[in-house]
Order: structure tokens, then C-alpha cells, then sequence
């Protein structure tokens, strides 16, 4: 999950081929890809450890702060977990149970551990004001559970997990379920006996190669990622987003929105298209981005 203020790159300048699930690039690929609902039914089938039967993606969702002056979020993969037997509107207001769980997946490389818990809680916040109409009940909240991959170790204890709720300090048997929950994986963490299915998937996310596939989810995901990499489009995308990013750090915000707009004319993506890219890429409003668009389109 990217601060939409601060948007950066969390990838290093490597070949195509040799990016990981973990890389930012080829994770948001991979979710807008043809396969990208199978993949991640099968990535929240293994984290949760339970059937995932249905789900509905929408990657690098933006979703803004209350005003101008208040930070936005970006969204790596907002995913909708659905019912295999549709429910009619009548059904859904009376059962608040059946609102679909909400997930937000996050494989995260950038080192902030003292931020996360703060920036949790901040990103729960902006996420609830979404769900919620003038005059709906508070029970119309959906459950919301934000999944965070790291490579390293959040909180020290060399877990692979850690699942966190609120919770009645005085008496932890005290029933508290406000929706809300958090679950840190570190890839590399032995500690509270993690399924090896779990084990298995976090290694190959974090390295991406076939020696790192040991089982039918993982060889399924796999042949998605090779797939993907050997598009053309694909390759081209890595590419521009290298230029483009370059060109951010040299010549600032205009001359990389420039450039991403000539890129994508030059691939036949249309205006309205183009004006998403901007919106997903760069965290900001529709309107700033229109007026980007309109600006640089030639």
C-alpha cells in the first residue's frame, strides 16, 4: 500500500525475467492479467487456509484522503471475496453478513517497521469511509483485513504470521470483533508452526523461480508468472516505467505525467484509459488528471 503523496518504485533495475511476486512491477502485472483473480484466489486460499471459492479484483485501487490537505491511499490489490450463489439486494440488507469480506493484499519491500502499525491503522480508516452511506447502520461495514508480505521481520519475533485485532486489554476473553484485521507474513519466519503450503508460497513469492515450485498452487502461479513475462506488452510496460521513473527523479512530476501520457498514445490506449493510468500510477485525483491528459495529449 503506496501513500498517495509519496508514491515510489520498491523494485531494483534488474531484467524483466528476473523479477520476484514480491517486486511491485510484476505483482501489479500479474493482477491485471487474465489470470490475475485466479491468482489471487489461490494466494488468499493459502494465506487464510481455508476455500476461497469467488473474488473480484481491482488492482491499485485509489481511494483519496477526505480533502486535499489529507493523504490518499493506493491499493496493491483490493479484492472482493463473493458468494458462489448471488444474493439478491433485499438478502444483503438484511443479513450484514453477507457484505463481502474486503482484502487488501501488500507485498511491501520498502523498509518502514516503526511506521506500520500507524500506517495501518490510518489506511483501515480511509478504507471505512468508503463502505459506510449517510444514515446506513455501523453493521454495513464490511470485515476488512489487510494482508502485509514482507521480507524482513516486523516486530522481531521471527514469526511467519501475525494476525492482529483489537482487544479488551483488561480481559482478552471479552468478545471484541470490529471487522478489522491485520496480518503481517514475513517470508522468512519459522516461528508459530505456519503451514508449509504457507512456507512454500511466501519462498517462491520472494523468489520467483522453478526451483521455488513444490506443489499444484504454486506450479498453477508460476505458469501464470512465465506467461506474463514473455509478453511483449509486458516487457514494454517494464521498460517505460523505468524511462518514466527516470525521468521523474531528472525533470520532475510534468515531464514524467508527459511521458507516460505519450506512452500510452503510442500503444493505442485511449484518453479515458490513459487518464486511469495516471490516476493508479501517481495516486492523484480525477480532475488533476484529466487536466494532465488534456495537457500533454497530442
Amino acid at each position: 500500500m503506496t501513500n498517495a503523496r509519496t508514491a515510489t518504485t520498491n523494485h531494483k533495475h534488474r531484467p524483466l525475467k528476473e523479477l520476484n511476486l514480491i517486486d511491485d512491477f510484476l505483482f501489479q502485472e500479474m493482477l491485471s492479467h487474465e489470470d490475475g483473480e485466479e491468482f489471487c484466489r489461490i494466494l488468499l486460499r493459502t494465506i487464510l487456509n481455508r476455500p476461497i471459492q469467488k473474488v473480484k479484483i481491482i488492482p491499485q485501487k485509489t481511494i483519496s484522503g477526505i480533502d486535499t490537505n489529507h493523504h490518499g491511499i493506493r491499493m496493491d490489490a483490493y479484492i472482493e471475496e463473493l458468494s458462489d450463489t448471488p444474493l439478491s439486494p433485499e438478502a444483503v440488507i438484511a443479513d450484514s453478513n453477507a457484505m463481502p469480506d474486503i482484502y487488501d493484499v501488500e507485498p511491501n519491500r520498502q523498509y518502514e517497521k516503526h511506521t506500520l502499525p500507524r500506517r495501518m491503522r490510518y489506511y483501515h480508516g480511509i478504507l471505512d469511509t468508503q463502505f459506510l452511506s449517510v444514515g446506513a447502520d455501523y453493521d454495513r461495514l464490511p470485515n476488512i483485513v489487510i494482508i502485509t508480505i514482507l521480507p524482513y521481520d516486523p516486530f522481531g519475533k521471527n514469526r511467519m504470521v501475525y494476525t492482529i485485532t483489537n482487544q479488551c486489554l483488561e480481559d482478552s476473553s471479552i468478545p471484541y470483533d470490529d471487522g478489522a484485521r491485520k496480518i503481517f507474513l514475513y517470508t522468512k519466519g519459522v516461528a508459530g508452526n505456519p503451514s508449509q503450503e504457507l512456507k512454500d508460497m511466501l519462498k517462491y513469492m520472494e523468489t520467483t523461480i522453478s526451483d521455488n515450485v513444490t506443489n499444484p498452487d504454486i506450479a498453477t502461479i508460476h505458469h501464470f508468472v512465465e506467461k506474463l513475462k514473455h509478453k511483449k506488452e509486458v516487457g514494454i510496460n517494464y521498460m517505460k516505467s523505468w524511462e518514466i521513473e527516470k525521468m521523474y527523479r531528472q525533470q520532475g512530476l510534468a515531464e514524467g505525467i508527459k511521458a507516460l501520457v505519450t506512452t500510452c498514445q503510442e500503444l493505442g490506449v485511449s484518453k479515458s484509459e490513459t487518464t486511469t493510468k495516471v490516476m493508479q500510477k501517481l495516486s492523484i485525483k480525477q480532475a488533476d488528471a484529466e487536466d494532465y491528459v488534456r495537457r500533454f495529449w497530442q
